[in-house]
Protein backbone atom coordinates (compact mmCIF):
# COMPACT_ATOMS: atom_id res chain seq x y z
CA UNK A 1 0.00 0.00 0.00
CA UNK A 2 1.74 3.30 -1.50
CA UNK A 3 1.88 6.12 1.23
CA UNK A 4 -0.24 8.68 0.27
CA UNK A 5 -2.59 6.28 -1.27
CA UNK A 6 -6.36 5.82 -0.09
CA UNK A 7 -7.07 2.05 0.45
CA UNK A 8 -9.69 2.38 -2.22
CA UNK A 9 -6.64 2.77 -4.41
CA UNK A 10 -4.83 0.57 -2.89
CA UNK A 11 -7.11 -2.20 -3.69
CA UNK A 12 -8.36 -1.00 -7.64
CA UNK A 13 -5.47 0.49 -8.62
CA UNK A 14 -4.76 -2.47 -10.56
CA UNK A 15 -6.26 -4.14 -14.24
CA UNK A 16 -8.00 -7.30 -12.67
CA UNK A 17 -9.88 -5.54 -9.90
CA UNK A 18 -10.54 -2.36 -12.21
CA UNK A 19 -11.83 -4.90 -14.76
CA UNK A 20 -13.93 -6.78 -12.05
CA UNK A 21 -15.28 -3.31 -11.13
CA UNK A 22 -16.38 -1.64 -13.71
CA UNK A 23 -17.87 -5.07 -15.11
CA UNK A 24 -20.01 -5.03 -11.97
CA UNK A 25 -20.95 -1.80 -11.81
CA UNK A 26 -21.69 -1.68 -16.14
CA UNK A 27 -23.57 -5.51 -15.61
CA UNK A 28 -21.15 -6.56 -18.62
CA UNK A 29 -19.13 -9.39 -18.60
CA UNK A 30 -15.63 -7.94 -19.87
CA UNK A 31 -12.40 -9.62 -20.72
CA UNK A 32 -10.69 -6.87 -22.85
CA UNK A 33 -7.23 -5.88 -22.01
CA UNK A 34 -7.08 -3.18 -19.43
CA UNK A 35 -4.57 -0.09 -19.57
CA UNK A 36 -4.17 1.73 -16.33
CA UNK A 37 -4.36 5.86 -16.81
CA UNK A 38 -4.88 7.11 -13.37
CA UNK A 39 -3.31 10.24 -12.83
CA UNK A 40 -0.54 10.33 -10.10
CA UNK A 41 0.37 14.05 -8.37
CA UNK A 42 3.33 16.39 -9.80
CA UNK A 43 5.33 19.37 -8.33
CA UNK A 44 3.37 21.34 -11.08
CA UNK A 45 -0.31 19.16 -11.51
CA UNK A 46 -1.39 18.49 -8.09
CA UNK A 47 -4.97 16.75 -9.30
CA UNK A 48 -5.34 13.24 -9.16
CA UNK A 49 -8.05 11.10 -9.66
CA UNK A 50 -8.90 8.05 -7.82
CA UNK A 51 -9.04 5.65 -10.48
CA UNK A 52 -9.50 5.57 -14.68
CA UNK A 53 -8.48 2.62 -16.91
CA UNK A 54 -9.46 1.96 -20.51
CA UNK A 55 -11.13 -1.03 -21.26
CA UNK A 56 -12.40 -2.09 -25.11
CA UNK A 57 -12.80 1.45 -26.05
CA UNK A 58 -14.00 3.42 -22.97
CA UNK A 59 -12.32 5.21 -20.50
CA UNK A 60 -13.79 4.88 -17.60
CA UNK A 61 -12.94 7.49 -14.40
CA UNK A 62 -13.93 6.38 -11.16
CA UNK A 63 -13.72 8.38 -7.91
CA UNK A 64 -14.29 7.43 -4.15
CA UNK A 65 -15.68 9.36 -1.83
CA UNK A 66 -15.24 8.92 2.22
CA UNK A 67 -17.15 11.12 4.10
CA UNK A 68 -19.62 13.71 1.84
CA UNK A 69 -21.30 14.04 -1.63
CA UNK A 70 -19.16 16.80 -3.34
CA UNK A 71 -21.79 18.70 -5.52
CA UNK A 72 -18.81 19.38 -7.71
CA UNK A 73 -17.87 16.19 -9.30
CA UNK A 74 -18.77 16.61 -12.52
CA UNK A 75 -16.70 20.13 -13.09
CA UNK A 76 -13.81 17.78 -11.16
CA UNK A 77 -14.28 14.86 -13.27
CA UNK A 78 -14.08 17.51 -16.84
CA UNK A 79 -10.93 18.34 -15.43
CA UNK A 80 -9.85 15.02 -15.07
CA UNK A 81 -11.06 13.92 -18.71
CA UNK A 82 -9.33 16.68 -20.50
CA UNK A 83 -5.81 15.57 -18.89
CA UNK A 84 -6.32 11.85 -19.55
CA UNK A 85 -7.62 12.74 -23.12
CA UNK A 86 -4.28 14.81 -23.84
CA UNK A 87 -2.62 12.25 -22.51
CA UNK A 88 -4.03 9.67 -25.11
CA UNK A 89 -2.50 11.96 -28.27
CA UNK A 90 0.67 10.91 -29.03
CA UNK A 91 0.71 13.37 -31.58
CA UNK A 92 0.09 16.59 -29.58
CA UNK A 93 -0.44 18.81 -32.41
CA UNK A 94 -3.20 16.03 -34.19
CA UNK A 95 -6.11 17.99 -32.94
CA UNK A 96 -4.99 21.16 -35.58
CA UNK A 97 -4.88 18.68 -38.25
CA UNK A 98 -8.25 18.22 -40.49
CA UNK A 99 -8.06 14.15 -39.82
CA UNK A 100 -10.62 13.38 -36.76
CA UNK A 101 -9.17 12.11 -33.68
CA UNK A 102 -10.44 9.23 -32.19
CA UNK A 103 -10.79 9.14 -28.36
CA UNK A 104 -12.01 6.81 -25.89
CA UNK A 105 -16.00 6.95 -24.78
CA UNK A 106 -15.77 8.22 -21.66
CA UNK A 107 -17.86 7.14 -18.65
CA UNK A 108 -17.81 8.36 -15.20
CA UNK A 109 -18.93 7.40 -11.61
CA UNK A 110 -18.87 8.45 -7.81
CA UNK A 111 -18.86 5.03 -5.74
CA UNK A 112 -19.88 7.20 -2.48
CA UNK A 113 -19.59 5.09 0.96
CA UNK A 114 -19.86 7.79 3.90
CA UNK A 115 -22.01 8.16 6.56
CA UNK A 116 -25.04 10.57 5.31
CA UNK A 117 -28.16 8.90 4.09
CA UNK A 118 -28.18 8.96 0.17
CA UNK A 119 -29.74 6.61 -2.75
CA UNK A 120 -28.70 3.82 -4.06
CA UNK A 121 -28.03 5.49 -7.27
CA UNK A 122 -28.00 9.27 -8.59
CA UNK A 123 -26.83 11.28 -11.15
CA UNK A 124 -25.05 14.13 -11.39
CA UNK A 125 -24.64 16.69 -14.51
CA UNK A 126 -22.29 19.29 -15.24
CA UNK A 127 -25.21 21.30 -16.78
CA UNK A 128 -27.06 21.33 -13.12
CA UNK A 129 -24.39 24.14 -11.93
CA UNK A 130 -24.73 26.53 -14.56
CA UNK A 131 -26.77 29.60 -14.19
CA UNK A 132 -30.16 30.27 -15.63
CA UNK A 133 -30.23 31.32 -19.33
CA UNK A 134 -30.71 34.89 -20.23
CA UNK A 135 -34.70 35.44 -20.69
CA UNK A 136 -35.36 35.24 -24.40
CA UNK A 137 -31.46 33.98 -25.31
CA UNK A 138 -30.20 30.23 -25.87
CA UNK A 139 -31.56 27.97 -23.23
CA UNK A 140 -29.60 24.44 -23.91
CA UNK A 141 -26.39 23.54 -22.04
CA UNK A 142 -23.75 23.32 -25.18
CA UNK A 143 -21.42 21.37 -22.92
CA UNK A 144 -22.58 18.40 -20.53
CA UNK A 145 -20.83 15.49 -18.63
CA UNK A 146 -22.88 13.34 -16.61
CA UNK A 147 -21.39 11.11 -13.51
CA UNK A 148 -23.30 8.40 -12.02
CA UNK A 149 -23.29 7.68 -8.11
CA UNK A 150 -23.64 4.49 -6.36
CA UNK A 151 -23.90 3.98 -2.61
CA UNK A 152 -21.58 0.96 -1.47
CA UNK A 153 -22.42 1.29 1.24
CA UNK A 154 -22.53 -2.11 3.25
CA UNK A 155 -25.88 -3.59 2.33
CA UNK A 156 -26.22 -1.19 -0.58
CA UNK A 157 -26.54 -2.09 -3.93
CA UNK A 158 -26.11 -5.34 -3.16
CA UNK A 159 -26.23 -6.65 -6.81
CA UNK A 160 -23.32 -4.80 -7.81
CA UNK A 161 -21.31 -5.80 -3.88
CA UNK A 162 -21.64 -9.52 -5.08
CA UNK A 163 -20.33 -9.10 -8.25
CA UNK A 164 -17.35 -7.24 -7.14
CA UNK A 165 -15.57 -9.36 -4.32
CA UNK A 166 -13.32 -6.55 -4.12
CA UNK A 167 -15.81 -4.00 -3.59
CA UNK A 168 -17.67 -6.43 -1.25
CA UNK A 169 -14.67 -6.44 1.12
CA UNK A 170 -13.81 -2.83 1.02
CA UNK A 171 -17.66 -1.73 2.06
CA UNK A 172 -17.51 -4.54 4.64
CA UNK A 173 -13.68 -3.29 5.94
CA UNK A 174 -15.12 0.80 6.09
CA UNK A 175 -18.39 -0.41 7.81
CA UNK A 176 -16.69 -2.50 10.38
CA UNK A 177 -13.92 0.32 10.83
CA UNK A 178 -16.65 2.84 11.96
CA UNK A 179 -18.52 0.62 14.19
CA UNK A 180 -15.45 -0.05 15.88
CA UNK A 181 -14.44 3.54 16.17
CA UNK A 182 -18.33 4.04 17.87
CA UNK A 183 -17.60 0.95 19.97
CA UNK A 184 -14.54 2.43 21.29
CA UNK A 185 -15.90 6.16 21.55
CA UNK A 186 -18.95 4.32 24.09
CA UNK A 187 -16.51 2.63 25.88
CA UNK A 188 -14.23 5.88 26.41
CA UNK A 189 -10.04 4.15 28.02
CA UNK A 190 -8.63 6.96 27.30
CA UNK A 191 -7.52 6.43 24.09
CA UNK A 192 -6.17 8.94 22.09
CA UNK A 193 -8.13 9.54 18.86
CA UNK A 194 -5.07 8.06 16.76
CA UNK A 195 -4.76 5.32 19.14
CA UNK A 196 -8.35 4.72 18.78
CA UNK A 197 -8.44 4.29 15.02
CA UNK A 198 -5.70 2.33 14.83
CA UNK A 199 -7.14 -0.02 17.29
CA UNK A 200 -10.81 0.19 15.08
CA UNK A 201 -8.72 -0.64 11.86
CA UNK A 202 -6.96 -3.71 13.32
CA UNK A 203 -10.35 -4.78 14.27
CA UNK A 204 -11.68 -4.37 11.24
CA UNK A 205 -9.41 -6.29 9.30
CA UNK A 206 -9.81 -9.12 11.55
CA UNK A 207 -13.19 -8.97 10.73
CA UNK A 208 -12.81 -8.83 7.21
CA UNK A 209 -10.22 -12.03 7.25
CA UNK A 210 -13.01 -13.77 10.00
CA UNK A 211 -15.28 -13.12 6.50
CA UNK A 212 -12.91 -14.26 3.69
CA UNK A 213 -13.10 -10.73 2.24
CA UNK A 214 -9.88 -9.14 0.95
CA UNK A 215 -7.70 -12.24 2.73
CA UNK A 216 -4.80 -11.80 0.24
CA UNK A 217 -5.00 -7.98 0.72
CA UNK A 218 -4.14 -8.09 4.18
CA UNK A 219 -1.85 -11.15 4.50
CA UNK A 220 0.65 -8.72 2.14
CA UNK A 221 -0.33 -5.70 4.21
CA UNK A 222 2.77 -5.02 7.13
CA UNK A 223 2.42 -3.58 10.68
CA UNK A 224 3.86 -0.58 9.04
CA UNK A 225 1.27 -0.09 6.59
CA UNK A 226 -1.70 -0.77 9.02
CA UNK A 227 -0.49 2.25 10.57
CA UNK A 228 -0.30 4.25 7.85
CA UNK A 229 -4.28 3.31 6.58
CA UNK A 230 -4.78 3.91 10.03
CA UNK A 231 -3.50 7.32 9.89
CA UNK A 232 -5.04 8.18 6.61
CA UNK A 233 -8.53 7.39 8.31
CA UNK A 234 -7.88 9.75 10.72
CA UNK A 235 -6.71 12.02 8.95
CA UNK A 236 -10.26 12.10 6.87
CA UNK A 237 -12.08 12.19 10.56
CA UNK A 238 -9.51 15.68 11.48
CA UNK A 239 -10.77 17.20 8.52
CA UNK A 240 -14.50 16.36 8.95
CA UNK A 241 -14.30 17.89 12.22
CA UNK A 242 -12.15 20.62 10.92
CA UNK A 243 -14.93 21.64 8.34
CA UNK A 244 -18.08 21.21 10.78
CA UNK A 245 -15.87 23.30 13.25
CA UNK A 246 -15.20 25.79 9.75
CA UNK A 247 -18.92 25.85 9.14
CA UNK A 248 -20.07 26.97 12.86
CA UNK A 249 -17.85 30.20 12.71
CA UNK A 250 -18.69 30.81 8.74
CA UNK A 251 -22.34 30.33 10.05
CA UNK A 252 -21.89 32.92 12.68
CA UNK A 253 -20.06 35.68 10.44
CA UNK A 254 -23.06 35.47 8.13
CA UNK A 255 -25.42 36.32 10.65
CA UNK A 256 -23.12 39.18 11.89
CA UNK A 257 -23.23 40.61 8.55
CA UNK A 258 -26.65 39.01 7.35
CA UNK A 259 -28.68 41.93 8.96
CA UNK A 260 -27.23 44.30 6.62
CA UNK A 261 -26.48 42.43 3.68
CA UNK A 262 -29.74 40.27 3.69
CA UNK A 263 -29.99 36.84 5.66
CA UNK A 264 -29.77 34.45 2.69
CA UNK A 265 -26.75 36.16 1.34
CA UNK A 266 -25.46 36.21 4.46
CA UNK A 267 -25.70 32.71 5.55
CA UNK A 268 -24.87 31.81 2.22
CA UNK A 269 -21.74 33.76 2.36
CA UNK A 270 -21.02 32.74 5.61
CA UNK A 271 -21.32 28.83 4.39
CA UNK A 272 -18.30 29.64 1.69
CA UNK A 273 -16.36 31.70 4.40
CA UNK A 274 -16.63 28.22 6.75
CA UNK A 275 -15.44 26.23 4.32
CA UNK A 276 -12.51 28.54 3.67
CA UNK A 277 -11.93 28.31 7.35
CA UNK A 278 -12.04 24.32 7.61
CA UNK A 279 -9.53 24.53 4.60
CA UNK A 280 -6.91 27.83 6.24
CA UNK A 281 -7.33 25.22 9.20
CA UNK A 282 -6.96 21.82 7.97
CA UNK A 283 -3.43 23.63 5.86
CA UNK A 284 -1.68 24.93 9.19
CA UNK A 285 -2.06 21.48 10.86
CA UNK A 286 0.03 19.97 7.88
CA UNK A 287 -2.59 18.37 6.15
CA UNK A 288 -1.75 17.54 2.18
CA UNK A 289 -3.60 20.16 -0.40
CA UNK A 290 -4.88 16.74 -1.83
CA UNK A 291 -6.60 15.69 1.63
CA UNK A 292 -7.95 19.10 1.67
CA UNK A 293 -9.18 19.54 -1.98
CA UNK A 294 -10.71 15.70 -1.23
CA UNK A 295 -13.10 16.94 1.58
CA UNK A 296 -13.77 20.52 1.58
CA UNK A 297 -14.58 20.45 -2.14
CA UNK A 298 -12.31 23.27 -2.97
CA UNK A 299 -9.32 23.22 -5.55
CA UNK A 300 -5.78 23.70 -5.56
CA UNK A 301 -6.16 26.66 -7.11
CA UNK A 302 -8.59 28.22 -4.49
CA UNK A 303 -6.52 27.20 -1.62
CA UNK A 304 -3.73 28.71 -3.05
CA UNK A 305 -6.05 32.09 -3.58
CA UNK A 306 -6.93 31.96 0.30
CA UNK A 307 -5.73 34.89 2.55
CA UNK A 308 -3.49 34.10 5.54
CA UNK A 309 -4.89 35.75 7.96
CA UNK A 310 -7.38 34.69 10.36
CA UNK A 311 -11.06 34.79 9.72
Amino acid sequence: MAYKDSLFRSIFNNEKSALALYSAISGASLSGEVAMTTLSETLWTPRKNDLSFTVDGALVVIAEHQSTINENMPYRMLRYACRLFENELEDKKAVYKRTLVSRSRPYFAVLFNGPEPRPDREKMRLSGSYRPPIPGGFGGAALELEVDVYNVNDGRNRAILEACAELKGYAFFVSRARQAEKELAALGGGLSREEATLKAVRQAIRDCKSAGLLREFWEKMTQEETSMLASDWNMETALEVEREEGFEKGIEWGMERGMERGMERGMERGLERGMEIAAMNALAKGYSVEQVCEITGLDAEALAGLSQRAY
